[in-house]
């Protein structure tokens, strides 16, 4: 499904809405981190009900003990809209083959309301980590996708 897609363009730079009108909701930014001891290359997806957003290669060095995780950060560059966000990373190689089988998730508004219904924030969406690998994998190693707690999921623009 990956390779079939065509490279997202003509993103509109927008913040987030802080306003939901019920089942949806807005992705925010999206951060990735490798959390392995080898570099990794890693293709990520992220739809809106079936619209492609963002679809990016990304390579990420390897984990350094002195210096920590290395990561990137996607601000998000699509509109507000609520709806239907689903996030998928692949790993990749350096001739662009695919390497694995897919992880993907899909963000809720329970998401959104686990995070933030019982405080006084109100950011308008919510973010997501990507996480690949741990301490103790090599190449080609599992990859999380999650919504996660952010003080300005929204990006810099809010």
């Amino acid at each position: 499904m990956l390779k079939t897609l065509p490279v997202a363009g003509g993103m509109f730079l927008a913040g987030c809405s802080s306003v939901f009108d019920g089942g949806g909701t807005v992705l925010g930014r999206i951060d990735i981190i490798n959390s392995s001891f080898v570099a990794n290359r890693i293709r990520v997806l992220v739809t809106r009900d079936d619209e492609t957003l963002v679809d990016r290669e990304i390579e990420l060095p390897a984990l350094d003990a002195e210096t920590g995780a290395p990561g990137t950060v996607i601000e998000p560059s699509w509109s507000e809209t609520q709806g239907q966000y689903t996030i998928i990373a692949v790993h990749y190689d350096e001739s662009g083959d695919r390497e694995t089988e897919s992880w993907e998730y899909t963000i809720t508004r329970d998401d959104y309301d686990r995070y933030y219904a019982d405080s006084h924030e109100d950011p308008g969406c919510i973010g997501a980590v990507i996480t690949i690998g741990s301490f103790a994998e090599t190449e080609n190693a599992a990859i999380g996708i999650s919504p996660t707690y952010m003080d300005r999921p929204c990006g810099t623009s809010r």
